[in-house]
């Protein structure tokens, strides 16, 4: 369902309707597991026969067909364990495949929703949402479905087994269940809202688990350690009333049963005792009958304790459903490829013809709290803009604009005469390449990294790459060349490198793609003088030569006074555009951070 342009609806089931979904390509394993189950459930009620049978036929003295009646009792054991055994793979099939189906769904939802979701989400409550949230719903499919099923099958044939039996023993499950449903609708009511707290206060432990790990050098930098403890102790504190209520609810309900159906075996052995076989309403129940009666009764009992156990776990996964499902039900960036308004692309931009146009662009990430307000500037092929203002001016956020991450409120941008946002993924990609200051290397080897899996990359198109930013001498050092690992011991992938060989290697995974515009994000800020020197030289040689252009925010001021033209930001307005030798010239807020910068206090 498409609720707005370029935005479409995933998932929009409730959990259970999400969980059919999920369980419909898997129906006839179901069906098969759920005849499993009433043959199972049919061959549960032999023994308590058998046995009351056998108790009348020793009571009598007869020892005819004996025989025959352990075997009977030995076969439906062995049938039984057979056919549970068949229920187990079938369901652990099913549970796999739909979590797979499940999981591959999640990922890619999560990989489309806008770069806002990803400000505002803490990273552990999305990894919980695709861990622990993901394990309740597995337990929930590979046994919780068949087993809530196949108890309420065996409650159904006990019953009607009992009302076989005898009608009149029968007449006790009515002083019995009412009791027995009072119960159980408490515990369902207080678990459903105890497991939704547990599910929350993991998600939770996962965000404060994952913020303490990714920054414990800086927590132990300002001996901070202690203070995180004492947050992650309350965290945990508070996560930890809504497990208690939900092991105190199962502790309860079991017990209650279990009492309630000893209570009620032994008011029926005292009833066949006193009155079974003499005239009145019990005058046709023998001693085998109360025994059979009651081993019944004990079997009607276990799935209704089972129940209450099995609820609490389908509360849980159907509260990790409902996480899950409210991620799905996020709205994704609509693949633009059919966007039939929008402008063709310029395949091959002329020399001074406008490559990056942009025009009245405002913008924020809260409404009525703009961080950008009436950007307007154009850049054209071959030349290179560079970005320069002091901290929170908005020079980052226009860099993500400019890379489709976010929606402008109002104005319009246009790459090679197409919006970034309308643009296809493979587009895209041949338009722009952003290079974020703060490193990002995935697992597998250099080679992994500079394709991301693209198949089309060639081994021309990596030394190219390479060469330009510099990362050919590293990669020669590395011990297999472009196929060495990158080490994930101590930290994220490319733990062995250093943070400026980091830098270099994400540059060159930005040119590998042959884009029309570099968009550098402070991207050389941990790459010493001599080498970023060098790299803006290459980098603005082959850009040149491909019609292209580079945009960067200026980490270092040198940078700033290299580049063709120059745009100043202060509090999200362009206050200073032009040949950074002009601006200088003028004495404004160019000529004043670079005052700063050559006095050291920049």
């Amino acid at each position: 369902m498409t609720t707005q342009a370029g935005v479409r609806w995933g998932g929009g089931s409730t959990g259970r309707t999400l969980a059919a979904e999920l369980l419909r390509p898997w129906r006839w394993y179901l069906v098969l597991a759920l005849a499993c189950v009433a043959g199972a459930s049919a061959l549960d009620l032999v023994p308590p026969l058998v046995i009351g049978n056998l108790v009348d036929r020793l009571r009598a003295g007869v020892q005819e067909n004996l025989l025959w009646l352990g075997l009977a009792y030995l076969g439906a054991l062995v049938a039984m364990e057979l056919l549970r055994t068949a229920i187990t793979v079938l369901t652990a099939t099913v549970a796999q495949g739909a979590l797979r189906t499940l999981r591959v769904r999640l990922y890619g939802h999560l990989q489309r929703l806008p770069t806002a979701y990803h400000d505002v989400t803490p990273l552990g409550d999305s990894i919980s949402r695709c861990t622990a949230d993901l394990e309740t719903i597995n337990a929930l499919f590979s046994l919780g479905i068949v087993n809530l099923l196949s108890r309420v099958v065996l409650l159904v044939s006990t019953t009607v087994a009992m009302l076989v039996l005898s009608p009149a023993l029968s007449l006790v499950l009515l002083v019995v269940l009412p009791p027995v449903l009072l119960i159980t609708r408490a515990y369902q009511r207080r678990i459903q809202g105890a497991e939704r707290g547990v599910r929350r206060g993991i998600s939770r432990m996962n965000a404060r688990l994952q913020e303490a790990l990714a920054g414990a050098e800086t927590l132990r930098a300002l001996d901070r350690a202690g203070g995180m403890v004492a947050t992650f102790r309350r965290t945990l504190l508070e996560a930890l009333a809504p497990t208690l209520q939900s092991v105190w609810y199962g502790t309860l309900y079991s017990p209650a049963l279990e009492v309630l159906a000893a209570s009620t075996a032994g008011v029926l052995f005292v009833l066949g005792g006193l009155y079974g076989g003499r005239p009145g309403p019990l005058a046709g129940v023998s001693a085998g009958t109360v025994t059979s009666f009651v081993l019944l009764l004990n079997l009607f009992f276990e799935p209704l304790i089972a129940l209450g156990e099995d609820w609490g776990s389908a509360q849980a996964a159907l509260a990790g459903l409902e996480r899950v499902r409210e991620v799905l039900r996020l709205p994704v960036e609509a693949s633009p490829a059919a966007s039939a308004g929008a402008p063709p692309c310029l395949a091959h931009p002329e020399a001074g013809q406008d490559l990056v146009r942009v025009q009245g662009l405002s913008f924020g990430y809260l409404p009525g709290e703009p961080v950008l307000s009436g950007i307007d500037l154009s850049v054209p092929a071959g030349r290179h803009l560079a970005i320069v203002g002091r901290t929170g001016a908005g020079k980052s956020s226009l860099l993500a604009l400019l890379g489709g991450l976010y929606a402008p409120w109002e104005g319009t941008i246009r790459i090679a005469g197409c919006d970034p946002r309308q643009a296809s993924d493979a587009q895209r990609r041949r338009l722009l390449a952003p290079v974020p200051q703060t490193v990002q290397l995935f697992g597998g080897t250099v080679r992994d990294n500079l394709t991301l899996g693209a198949p089309e990359v060639t081994e021309e198109a990596l030394g190219e790459a390479l060469r330009v930013a510099g990362a050919e001498e590293l990669v020669r050092s590395l011990p297999l060349g472009l196929d060495t690992p990158l080490s994930d011991v101590g930290g994220g992938a490319g733990a062995q490198l250093s943070t400026g060989q980091r830098q270099l290697l994400t540059l060159a995974r930005a040119l590998v793609a042959h884009p029309l515009v570099l968009l550098l994000d402070e991207a050389t800020a941990s790459v010493d003088s001599e080498t970023e020197a060098s790299l803006r030289q290459a980098m603005r040689v082959h850009m040149g030569e491909r019609g292209g252009a580079v945009l960067t925010i200026a980490h270092r001021l040198a940078t700033a006074l290299e580049a063709d033209e120059v745009v100043v930001l202060s509090q999200g307005r362009i206050v200073e555009q032009g040949p950074p030798a002009e601006l200088l010239a003028r004495g404004g807020m160019l000529h004043h951070l670079w005052e700063l910068e050559r006095s050291g206090w920049a």
